[in-house]
């Protein structure tokens, strides 16, 4: 082989010096002078004792040469190997030597015309292939970028890859840094594939390297073979326990949440406690949705706060491993100390706003994310991908307190910043049905049930579409459809009954409840959802009886505990165990609006009101479209003889949603409120 003329001489060759050292001396050789005799000495030796033979002299000037090098002194070792040439010239390894020193020296001409010469003796010698491979990786500068050649490097970088290829060809051992150049110029010249295989053997054959596994890592991911990726380290770590955190980064990019918790750990307990890890190990605790893990998380990100106060990502983290132990206050503090350090970033707001959230305290939300979203949006700005959660918190919170428009807007909006998300489409048409657009929801479920015809949310979403179109029945043979093609999905069950129990069919929803209830003998949900309809069709003892079994079932099913409480107490019915039922709901969730105005009205019935207004205020604020709430309030109000609060009460109920209310009895309430606080 002929290599081409070098592309830029005049510029230095980048090579590692230790890739050019000279080969070792082979078996059966005479060894090495020792180090430290004078080199005069040795030199004179050689002028006034002739060798035995030539090979012998060879041999002798090539051993000279290499010590007279060790000591600096260039020019005589040059000499001595070219004496050792002369004597023997059919050595190819003598002037692949002498290469290799031209090289070191950065005398690249004469480097290459020397190892070229090598190769004609013997065109298989390693070392003069090393000398051309690390010369033109050098003129290709390989190390000094990580994209393509540029046209004047890949010339070079392709005659590096060939002597370089032979070489590994011809040597019986490997050499991890020519080996990692080769790998460089692969990946340089687009023969990835040649890369994987090259690395690959690499990591079997340098156990321990970290270097081969770090270039093949970002080979898979690149590839986007994540599954490789992640069997690589999970072999490497056990080698190089430094790996273990890149593997958690990895578990946790596939959402393996405890494997990435397992990772973490271990990078712990071999690194030392680095914040950075830290972090990341209570982030996958927070994912898990494991409480005993959650408890940790918040412990670790106390402790990295501490060393760094300002670090707004371990704020942020904070604020959610503290609402997920439900301490919601401190949350609020964390989410306001993020928004002071970095006011500029939606980070803050957004942690604020799910702490509100949790609360239910919706309006709340709705006032902390509007202002910036309007802000960002102003001029018909499209939303980036930093706004999209905004958007969507904001949608669900204006969901909560009905205002369906104002939630379909920031659905809508919200389009920008997830093109390809499908579930858009869903959020904007339930807004569409909550909003009574009957028109506009049908034709959206339509759109979507042609598109997107196995889709249990869509079919659900169109049957209550067609039901608030009067198109009840069809809406029925969807959602039966859907149960028969999926008998094993409880949620279907609920799904078709949910939807007869509000369509007034109590009968129809009991026999679709039966028969989960066969197929899913002693399901609290189940149960509970059999007492609600027996409720609803006034079978009160036959109520309790379901609500009691789901409670042996479950004593801790909230909504259970809440149903009984509110059914005793709308009836007067045994009033303290009403309470009782409705406080240990309380205990279970906080927040929940529906579980304090149920405690509100058992609190009315016995006539200690102003508990009862306590407990109405909270969970008017949280449900504020909720008209039944606002008529509880608006009894209360008006037993207090705040008339004029009684009747602003009632007013928002016939604003609200108007469920589970005699619209016509707070038509007269409202009246005789009116009449009663304009009297003096």
């Amino acid at each position: 082989m002929t290599a081409p003329q070098p592309l830029a001489l005049a510029l230095p060759i980048v090579v590692t010096l230790g890739l050019l050292a000279a080969a070792p001396i082979e078996a059966g050789t005479s060894p090495q002078k020792p180090a430290g005799q004078a080199r005069a000495g040795a030199a004179t030796a050689a002028d006034r004792q002739p060798a035995a033979s030539p090979k012998a002299g060879a041999y002798y000037q090539f051993m000279l040469g290499r010590e007279l090098e060790s000591e600096g002194d260039v020019a005589g070792a040059i000499k001595a190997y070219r004496e050792a040439s002369r004597l023997d010239p059919k050595s190819a390894e003598v002037v692949a030597e002498l290469a290799g020193l031209f090289a070191r020296e950065n005398r690249a001409r004469e480097a290459i015309d020397t190892a070229q010469a090598a190769l004609r003796i013997d065109p298989a010698n390693v070392s003069a292939h090393r000398v051309l491979g690390i010369i033109y990786a050098g003129m290709a500068r390989v190390d000094e970028g990580t994209g393509p050649f540029d046209a004047q490097s890949r010339a070079a970088a392709a005659t590096a890859a060939e002597h370089l290829e032979a070489a590994r060809k011809a040597s019986p051992l490997p050499s991890a840094g020519l080996d990692m150049m080769l790998a460089r110029i692969y990946i340089r010249s687009d023969e990835r594939d040649k890369a994987i295989v090259l690395l690959g053997q690499m990591v079997v054959d340098e156990a321990g390297n970290p270097a081969p596994v770090n270039l093949l890592l970002q080979l898979y991911e690149q590839a986007g073979r994540q599954a490789d990726a992640i069997r690589l380290l999970e072999s490497a770590a056990g080698d190089q326990p430094s790996f273990y955190a890149a593997l958690g980064q990895l578990y946790a990019k596939e959402r393996r949440w405890r494997d990435a918790a397992r990772a973490y750990e271990q990078s712990l307990s071999k690194n030392g406690l680095k914040p950075d890890v830290r972090t990341d190990l209570a982030l996958a605790d927070l994912s898990t949705g494991d409480p005993a893990l959650n408890g940790r998380a918040l412990e670790l990100l106390q402790q990295v706060r501490r060393d760094s106060p300002a670090d707004t990502r371990v704020l942020y983290l904070l604020s959610q491993a503290q609402r997920a132990a439900g301490k919601l206050d401190d949350a609020e503090k964390t989410a306001r100390d993020l928004m002071t350090i970095a006011p500029g970033s939606l980070t803050g707001p957004y942690a604020l706003a799910l702490v509100f959230e949790q609360r239910q305290l919706y309006r709340r939300v709705i006032d902390t994310l509007a202002p910036i979203v309007d802000q960002r949006l102003a001029g018909g700005a499209p939303a980036g991908p930093d706004l999209g959660p905004l958007l969507l918190r904001l949608g669900a919170a204006y969901l909560q307190v009905g205002e369906a428009d104002h939630a379909a807007t920031a659905f809508e909006r919200s389009r920008a910043a997830y093109p390809q998300n499908p579930s858009i489409d869903l959020y904007v048409l339930q807004a569409r049905i909550l909003g009574r657009h009957t028109a506009e929801a049908v034709a959206l479920a339509d759109t979507l049930r042609a598109s997107r015809p196995d889709d249990q949310q869509v079919l659900r979403l169109a049957a209550d579409a067609y039901r608030q179109a009067g198109r009840v029945d069809e809406g029925e043979a969807l959602l039966t459809g859907a149960l028969a093609r999926r008998p094993g999905d409880l949620s279907a069950y609920f799904a078709l009954a949910g939807y007869d129990a509000q369509a007034g069919r109590y009968a129809a929803a009991l026999r679709v409840l039966d028969q989960a209830d066969a197929k899913f003998p002693s399901n609290v949900e189940v149960l509970f959802r059999i007492g609600s309809v027996l409720e609803q069709q006034k079978r009160f003892a036959d109520a309790e009886r379901k609500f009691r079994e789901a409670l042996a079932t479950d004593p801790l099913h909230a909504p259970t505990l809440n149903y009984l409480g509110y059914m005793l107490a709308n009836r007067g019915e045994r009033l303290d165990e009403s309470i009782g039922y409705i406080r240990k709901a309380l205990e279970i969730d906080p927040n929940n609006g529906a579980y304090l105005d149920s405690l509100g009205w058992a609190y009315f019935r016995q006539n200690r009101f102003d508990l009862a207004e306590q407990n109405l205020q909270k969970a008017a604020e949280r449900l504020p479209r909720d008209s039944a709430i606002q008529d509880h309030l608006g009894d209360v109000l008006f037993k207090l003889k705040r008339y004029q609060d009684a009747a602003t009460a009632w007013q928002r109920a016939l604003d609200g949603n108007r469920e589970q209310v005699d619209t016509a009895g707070i038509e007269k309430k409202l009246r005789t409120a009116r009449d009663k606080a304009r009297k003096p």
